[in-house]
């Protein structure tokens, strides 16, 4: 075993505890000892192993490990659902409705250059709903959530009250350059996309009943 590695195992295990500095040299701490994995595993087990004792060495590759294998995972997948929810509040719910000046021409075209802009795309989405109720009514629909759509790889459930909407679709007679929209406002049930089983949020919109 090198200096170096012997450094940082004992940089790893020694008065540190979880911060940041911890996290973002995880990876490049593991990948350093891949090398000498076999040497570790060996002196783990050995009562007196060379300057690092098997108490100190199988608590220190056990916390490399606990953070690349499971804080990791987990810490992604948190950031992507909250990040999914927090997109469905800002750009599938507009509550009380605005009122766009004049110069968007119309509801939807003010209304998609906000979601185009929040997507940070240039793509015309041919689609859009937009519910105008409270935010605290709608995520009521994900309390209990049964069903699992496949195709969208994601639980999902019919909303039992009607709310009211607005539904964008694009224009189909318009320059490629063009990106405008029709509006139509309606009342109907959602199938909603919901972020977990139970107890979960709404993270998407796929259909109207």
């Amino acid at each position: 075993m090198t200096n170096n590695s012997k450094n940082l195992i004992r940089w790893a295990h020694v008065g540190h505890t979880p911060s940041v500095q911890t996290t973002l040299s995880t990876q490049w701490t593991i990948w350093r000892l891949q090398g000498h994995q076999a040497k570790i595993s060996r002196c783990a087990l050995t009562p007196k192993g060379p300057e690092v004792t098997a108490g100190r060495m199988a608590p220190a590759v056990a916390w490399l490990l606990f953070l690349q294998l499971v804080q990791g995972p987990t810490l992604v997948m948190d950031i992507s659902i909250e990040v999914a929810i927090q997109n469905f509040r800002t750009m599938h719910i507009d509550y009380p409705k605005v009122n766009y000046p004049e110069g968007f021409q119309g509801y939807c075209n003010g209304l998609m250059a906000y979601v185009r802009g929040r997507q940070q795309s240039w793509y015309c989405p041919k689609r859009h709903y937009v519910i105008h109720a409270p935010w605290t009514d709608i995520e009521k629909s994900c309390k209990y959530c049964e069903s699992f759509c496949e195709n969208y790889n994601e639980y999902c459930t019919l909303s039992e009250d009607s709310f009211p909407l607005t539904i964008c679709s694009l224009e189909t007679k318009q320059p490629p350059t063009s990106c405008r929209y029709n509006s139509t406002l309606n009342n109907q049930r959602l199938y909603l996309l919901c972020s977990q089983k139970y107890d979960a949020k709404p993270i998407g919109i796929i259909g109207l009943y």
